[in-house]
C-alpha cells in the first residue's frame, strides 16, 4: 500500500522536534534544511507521487512567506500562507469542534480539562475573570507570542498544569499561579498538534488522509522552533505561526491546538498540548467568555503545605486516557506523567472545583461573570 511509505524509514532523528537554535539569521537555512532532509527521506521510502509533490510545493510556499515578510511585503506573506490553509480544507483531521479534534486523544465524550495560569504573588488573589485574557482596554499589553500579535492577544491554555509552567518559563512553585478550565466544546479548531512521531496515527490512515497529515506537518515544523538568542525584538520563527493564526482567524476558525515547544522531544509533549483561542473582542472581552468555566487560581506552593490526605484526589483526566506512553522529561530521565505532583495538582484542582457548594463547575452556568 502506497499509504505504508510513512513506516518504511521514513522519519529521520534530526526530523524530531523542537528544532533548537542559538540565533534568529540561523532560522531560515535551517528550516530549508529540515524540509530537504524531509524530502530526501520521503524519496527514500518510496513516497507516492503526490506526496512528493505536497513537500515540494509546501517547501517552496513557507519559504517564500518567509522571504516576502522578510522584504516586507507582509501582505504578500500572508496570502502565501493562507492559501495553504484553504488547501488543506476542512478535512476532520486538520479542522473539527474541540470535542472531536484529534489533537487530544480520548474518547470524544469526555470532558477535556484545560488549565490556565499566571505568574505572580499569590497575595494577587486571581479570579476566574482575571485569569481570563486581556481586558480591550489593556491590549496596548499585548506581546509578540507564537501564536498572537501585539494589539491582537489570544487566550493560551494547555491540557496539564506542567505544561502551563514549562510554558511560562519554570517559575518557582510560590509564583505558579493555575486555574481549571473546561469548555463546551463547540469550537473549531486547527490542527498543529502533529509531529515526526505520530506513527500511531499513520497506521490508520488513507492516503487521502496521509496527505492531509503531511501537509500539517509541513506547517507544524516551521512553528516548531526554539532559539536561544536573547533580547530580541523581532522574532523569525513566529512568522508562518502568526500568519496561520490570522489566516484561521479569517477563515472563521475559533482557535488552534499545538505540541508545547518547551519540550526536550516532541515525544514528552503529550501532556503538554496546548490550545490558543483566538480573542475577538464583544465589548470588553471576546465571545469565547460565553463558552467557557474557569475557576479562581490556586497557589502551587500552598498546594504542596496541605496534608498528603487532601492531596490525593480522583479525577479522571483525559491527558492520560489516550491509550499511548505520556511520559514528561527527557529520554535520560524521564517519568509517568501519573506519577508526578503536576499530575495531582491537576485532579485536586478539578475535584475542588467540582465540590464547591453551589458553585460547583458542574453547577454553573456556561460563561464567565463579567
Amino acid at each position: 500500500m502506497e499509504s505504508n511509505w510513512l513506516q518504511n524509514e521514513f522519519i529521520w532523528k534530526e526530523l524530531r522536534a523542537p528544532y533548537i537554535i542559538n540565533y534568529d539569521t540561523d532560522y531560515y537555512e535551517t528550516l530549508k534544511d529540515k524540509y530537504e532532509i524531509l524530502l530526501n527521506q520521503a524519496i527514500k521510502a518510496k513516497a507516492d507521487g503526490e506526496s512528493i509533490e505536497i513537500i515540494k510545493n509546501y517547501k517552496k510556499e513557507i519559504l517564500e512567506a518567509l522571504n516576502a515578510y522578510y522584504s516586507a511585503d507582509l501582505s504578500e506573506s500572508s496570502t502565501i500562507i493562507r492559501n495553504l490553509i484553504n488547501d488543506i480544507g476542512d478535512d476532520p483531521f486538520a479542522v473539527n469542534t474541540l470535542q472531536k479534534s484529534a489533537a487530544f486523544g480520548g474518547s470524544g465524550g469526555e470532558e477535556i480539562q484545560f488549565f490556565r495560569c499566571r505568574t505572580g504573588n499569590p497575595s494577587s488573589s486571581f479570579t476566574s475573570k482575571e485569569m481570563l485574557h486581556l481586558p480591550k482596554e489593556m491590549r496596548a499589553k499585548s506581546g509578540n507570542y507564537r501564536f498572537s500579535i501585539p494589539g491582537n492577544p489570544s487566550l493560551y491554555l494547555s491540557n496539564s498544569s506542567y505544561g502551563c509552567w514549562i510554558e511560562t518559563g519554570f517559575p518557582s512553585e510560590i509564583n505558579f499561579n493555575v486555574s481549571p478550565v473546561i469548555l463546551d466544546g463547540t469550537q473549531k479548531i486547527f490542527n498543529l498538534a502533529v509531529s515526526s512521531r505520530d506513527f500511531f496515527i499513520t497506521h490508520d490512515l488513507d492516503l487521502d488522509e496521509i496527505h492531509c497529515w503531511l501537509k500539517l506537518y509541513m506547517l507544524s515544523i516551521a512553528t516548531s522552533f526554539r532559539i536561544n538568542e536573547k533580547e530580541r525584538t523581532f522574532k523569525s520563527e513566529y512568522i508562518i505561526s502568526q500568519a496561520i493564526m490570522m489566516a484561521c482567524k479569517k477563515i472563521g476558525y475559533d482557535g488552534i491546538a499545538y505540541y508545547s515547544k518547551r519540550v526536550s522531544d516532541e515525544i514528552f509533549s503529550l501532556c503538554a498540548i496546548n490550545l490558543v483561542l483566538f480573542v475577538d473582542y464583544d465589548n470588553k472581552y471576546s465571545k469565547i467568555t460565553k463558552h467557557i468555566k474557569i475557576d479562581d487560581h490556586f497557589n502551587y506552593a500552598l498546594y504542596k503545605q496541605l496534608f498528603s490526605s487532601l492531596h490525593y484526589k480522583n479525577y479522571n483526566l483525559r491527558s492520560v486516557q489516550t491509550g499511548l506512553v505520556t511520559n514528561i522529561g527527557s529520554f535520560d530521565r524521564q517519568y509517568p506523567y501519573r506519577e508526578t505532583e503536576f499530575f495531582e495538582f491537576d485532579k485536586f484542582l478539578f475535584t475542588t472545583w467540582r465540590d464547591k457548594p453551589k458553585k460547583g463547575k458542574d453547577q454553573i452556568p456556561w460563561g464567565v461573570d463579567l
